[in-house]
């Protein structure tokens, strides 16, 4: 997320079409696809979020694509000709031509160059001398500051949220120190030759986005299939056929040069199907083996006797963990899908809204932000000059009060932009409702929801603000409703008493709300969640993640509050160590639920007298000495 969580919206919304893709099995070269020529909004196209990564910055973007789906590292040839691999400076910036003119704004909504022209008639009367002419021209251009800084306000809730495509030209920058072509000099979008033969992929007229989202995809690039079909198999068996995945250069050999043509022709011939791909490789005898636990030295070459041994990820670790605790740990959350769903609509109802003031209507709600930011920006010179006072003279009341002033500043405007601007579109909404026309609008989600807001208690007197709310209550509701729903089924089902109450709602409420899916949290994780403590990618650098074990690890799993929450009579393990019939039957429980196998007679030996030692904790001992062991954590 950038921007202080303002892309919140554009992040989440980013999220659910990657899961949605994943969720429907979306072929892996359309994914792309759809990533690289990603334009409109955010509530409408959540692939969008591929360019939002990189705020408006197009040339760090392509070192991220290459990167990613060609499984080349092109960075350095940004600043200068690449020291290591053949790549120039002109061939990446032929490269970031094709997507150059793609760019993140805010709203397409501009002012109408007559809004900021002045009623100057008074003081052009009498004559048009050259000072009063100065004068009317000094007078527009503060107009212009004024109701220019009065737009960025109203358009600023609508950041990060909106991509566009235009033919904006790339220049070379102004120290390009090659002498193939000057500084400064317009940049044709160019495939380098070592990646097609014919680089000119764009011809006269096309589009140069779609012509390189065509290209990077095709089964015809020399590197796209052969990188994702390297990645898919490095994720299952622990090291790629090509090592590193993405550091591919000509003098690249994979370790097995017949099994990365096969692997890249499978992928090809099940027409990138992941979830197919996967299900050969899960099923081949080199899979199945046993798993290779001996260290394989850097530059050994690996000829994959079995997968290698390595520590799940930080998310496979919490997810395993998950499905000890509730019984349907893949149902997606419920918060974060109310989270999305009400962070798009406000973006919705906001775009929707300004979209529908005429020129007219909108410098006329510009000019009233602008006399606001006029008179605020008096308050605060004030508030500043008696913070310096009450400084010297060490009032500390007066002081907390200028401060005030001053931090309240943003929140006043915020709020002004809402009740006049945003507040002007909606009741135009609310016209058209009146005369039964409010689908003319072009918005069919927008016209429902503003429907269903007019028709409750009061609905016609709500301004834009409460209205937005009123529809987020009733989804809340809906929510609440499920849960509770959800809850008294499981009341029946677990025969849940009055002693038990407390415990149930404990259970519940982590169930819902904590013990979510990996996919569902936000991504990275808050500091000091378990998600980071493991070693989650930060999202700074691709492929990020850190694997190492940690003292913060082992105290969370030794003593954290997620065990705790773990042996909550209520959750898959605890009810499945009650129904456990001796210690022997309780000790094959935890292995088959956490190890995927029968415990051996000399493990049973050692963990029987922990159970039967102490009927009320021994098996909870158990459980928590099996979280910490090595088999668990690792792909034994």
């Amino acid at each position: 997320m950038v921007g202080g969580n303002q892309s919140l919206p554009a992040g989440l919304a980013y999220a659910k079409f990657i899961k949605d893709s994943l969720a429907s099995n979306k072929p892996y070269d359309q994914f792309v696809r759809e990533l690289l020529t990603a334009e409109g909004k955010t509530y409408e196209n959540g692939a969008v979020g591929f360019y939002m990564r990189d705020y408006n910055m197009q040339l760090d973007n392509m070192a991220v694509t290459t990167q990613v789906f060609l499984g080349t590292q092109m960075v350095c040839a940004q600043c200068h000709d690449h020291p290591f691999d053949k790549w120039s400076q002109i061939d990446y910036y032929q490269m970031a031509a094709h997507t150059y003119g793609i760019r993140a704004t805010n709203n397409a909504r501009r002012l109408d160059s007559g809004a900021y022209t002045m009623d100057m008639s008074m003081m052009s009367a009498g004559g048009s001398s050259k000072a009063k002419k100065a004068k009317i021209a000094a007078a527009e251009k503060e107009a212009r500051l004024e109701l220019g800084k009065a737009m960025t306000e109203i358009l600023r809730p609508l950041r990060y949220n909106y991509v566009v495509t235009d033919d904006r030209a790339l220049r070379l920058p102004h120290d390009y120190a090659y002498e193939n072509f000057k500084p400064r000099s317009v940049v044709e979008p160019v495939i380098p030759v070592s990646f097609a033969p014919d680089g000119k992929v764009a011809k006269d007229g096309e589009n140069p986005v779609l012509a390189y989202a065509n290209w990077m995809t095709s089964p015809d690039n020399p590197r796209f299939t052969l990188v994702i079909a390297n990645r898919l198999w490095k994720k299952a068996m622990g090291m790629g056929v090509i090592e590193p995945v993405d550091e591919l250069t000509d003098s690249t050999v994979p370790s097995n040069p017949a099994l990365m043509t096969y692997l890249e022709q499978l992928m090809k011939d099940l027409k990138y199907d992941m979830k197919e791909y996967l299900r050969v490789v899960f099923n081949s005898a080199a899979y199945q083996r046993e798993s290779h636990t001996r260290d394989i030295e850097l530059g050994e070459p690996y000829h994959f006797p079995g997968p290698i041994v390595r520590r799940m990820t930080a998310e496979q670790v919490w997810d395993s963990m998950n499905t000890l605790i509730k019984p349907n740990p893949d149902t997606p959350s419920r918060d974060v899908k109310l989270e999305t769903t009400n962070l798009l609509t406000r973006i919705r109802w906001m775009d929707q809204a300004l979209n529908a003031l005429s020129d007219e209507e909108l410098a006329e709600g510009a000019r009233k932000i602008a006399d606001l930011q006029k008179k605020l920006a008096g308050d605060v010179r004030k508030a500043q000059q008696d913070l310096e006072k009450a400084t010297e003279a060490k009032d500390e009341d007066a002081i907390r009060a200028a401060k005030r002033v001053v931090s309240s500043q943003r929140s006043t405007i915020n709020d002004a932009v809402q009740d006049i601007v945003f507040q002007m579109g909606y009741d135009k909404f609310r016209e058209l409702a009146k005369n039964g026309k409010l689908k003319e609008q072009g918005d069919p989600a927008l016209a429902r929801e503003i429907e269903a807001v007019l028709a409750s208690k009061n609905g016609p007197k709500l301004t834009f603000d409460q209205a937005l709310a009123a529809v987020q209550k009733m989804r809340k509701a809906t929510l609440v409703k499920a849960e509770e729903a959800q809850r008294d089924k499981l009341r029946h089902v677990f025969e849940v008493t009055k002693n038990d109450a407390r415990a149930f709602s404990r259970y519940a409420y982590y169930s819902d709300h904590v013990a979510i899916r990996a996919a569902d949290v936000r991504s990275p994780a808050p500091l000091g969640h378990f998600l980071r403590e493991f070693g989650q990618s930060d999202r700074e650098l691709v492929e990020n993640a850190n694997p190492d074990a940690t003292v913060g690890q082992a105290l969370m799993l030794l003593n954290g509050e997620y065990f705790s929450e773990l042996t909550n009579p209520f959750t898959v393990i605890s009810r499945a160590l009650e129904r456990a019939e001796g210690a022997d039957e309780a000790i094959d429980t935890l292995y088959i639920s956490l190890l995927s196998r029968h415990a051996t007679d000399e493990e049973k030996k050692l963990l029987r007298p922990v159970i039967e030692s102490n009927p009320e904790t021994g098996k909870s001992e158990a459980l928590w000495t099996l979280l910490n062991t090595k088999q668990f954590l690792f792909n034994l």
